[in-house]
């Protein structure tokens, strides 16, 4: 159960081989360096690619008017318009989050369709559009379905379909608008080295954050001049039991890989 609340809470919050050894030869020598500087080429430009389509985010109209300076306020739907349309167009992404029960890996995409794979020590969660599974401790892949028969269906059915609602980026980005302001600390160094900037804009909201019944205090955030989030962190309470998550985003509109239920 525990384990459960915990993905929970990172669902609120959001809100994821072998080796072959080839015989040496003057001609086997070549064709690998010839097939290492193919894919050390095609990688740089996927590279390029990805920070272009990162650096045209400075365009976006919704976010006309933020401006990252220390002291600086930023309205909170504005701040949660322009952070929703950044995700959007950066298309993927993929970040780590950390709370009392482990470690988490997330990796998703927005189109074509929504999928998401999440991924800690015990647990997994696939969503591939309508589609979604959940791996279950001593149950293994439980299949989301309109109609569960059985107590694994119905936790992993609703588990499934709130990942796909909570982890849509108007969703996330509501979390934001929640607060009437942000107020912008300074320009820092972001908590997480795995993050995919070295530094960002440190923003902390007027208040705590009330979100779908949960209470989020000690909320901070850091975020890029593109608009994109590096880290985030926040204690989300329900009734009497509270958790605090750190994300961390360690790449943005880079290739991901939704796996299939194994």
């Amino acid at each position: 159960m525990k384990k459960l609340l915990g993905l929970l809470f990172l669902m609120l919050l959001l809100a994821a081989c072998g080796n072959n050894t080839p015989e040496e030869s003057s001609t086997d020598h070549s064709e690998t360096e010839n097939k290492e500087a193919a894919a050390s080429e095609n990688e740089s430009e996927e590279v390029e690619a990805d920070e272009e389509a990162v650096a045209s985010l400075s365009s976006l109209a919704s976010c006309e008017g933020i401006l990252f300076e220390v002291g600086k306020t930023i309205e909170g739907k504005q701040l949660a318009a322009c952070m929703a349309d950044a995700m959007i167009a950066a298309g993927t992404g993929s970040h780590k989050a950390i709370s009392s029960t482990g470690t988490t890996m997330v990796d998703f995409q927005w189109n074509p369709d929504f999928s998401m794979h999440v991924k800690s020590q015990d647990m997994s969660v696939i969503v591939d559009g309508d589609t979604g599974w959940m791996n279950m401790p001593d149950v293994g892949w439980v299949e989301e379905t309109d109609e569960p028969r059985t107590g694994e269906q119905v936790i992993a059915s609703n588990v499934i379909k709130l990942t796909r609602v909570l982890g849509h980026p108007l969703i996330i980005a509501e979390n934001f608008a929640q607060a009437p302001t942000w107020h912008v600390v300074e320009q820092a160094s972001v908590p997480d080295a795995d993050a995919f900037v070295d530094t960002a804009w440190h923003l902390v909201p007027e208040e705590p954050i009330n979100l779908l019944g949960t209470t989020l205090t000690d909320v901070q955030l850091w975020v890029t001049n593109n608009y994109l989030g590096a880290y985030y962190i926040a204690t989300a309470t329900i009734g009497e039991v509270s958790e605090t998550t750190s994300n961390t985003f360690t790449q943005w509109g880079g290739p991901v890989h939704i796996p299939s239920p194994e």
